[in-house]
């Protein structure tokens, strides 16, 4: 009876802690999953200034083409500036479309080595309007 006791204790004493084995191998398992979460974090950066380019050169297409519409019919002429990194360009085409109306395209686009970011927007003002 009292070596039966003495095993259980010898037992129980070995079961408790973790081995190098498992600690290295959950620890090599912790560490692909914060790789795959940084990973699409640094996907999520990218997508998001992406996101904001296209938005900022949209809102420029279309403040110049308020602008335009805004101007008295004969005044209106193609032209083009830089607003910051973007280069904004605006051809007008008198009768390009349909008879005493201008057809305004206006394109935005950014040469500063981002990615293709351009927009165009296009829009047609009667002369009687």
């Amino acid at each position: 009876m009292v070596t039966q006791q003495g095993l259980d204790l010898n037992r129980n004493l070995n079961d408790r802690g973790l081995s190098i084995i498992e600690v290295i191998f959950a620890l090599s398992i912790f560490a692909i999953g914060i790789l795959a979460v940084s990973t699409l974090a640094l996907s999520a950066i990218s997508s998001n200034a992406s996101a904001r380019r296209v938005t900022d050169a949209t809102t420029l297409a279309e403040d110049r083409l308020e602008r335009l519409a805004a101007m008295p019919y004969e005044d209106i002429m193609g032209d083009s500036e830089m607003v910051g990194p973007y280069q904004v360009t605006w051809v007008v085409d008198e009768d390009d479309i349909l008879v005493k109306t201008k057809s305004i395209t206006v394109t935005v686009n950014c040469p500063e080595g981002w990615k293709d970011t351009n927009v165009v927007i296009r829009h047609l003002i009667s002369k009687n309007s």
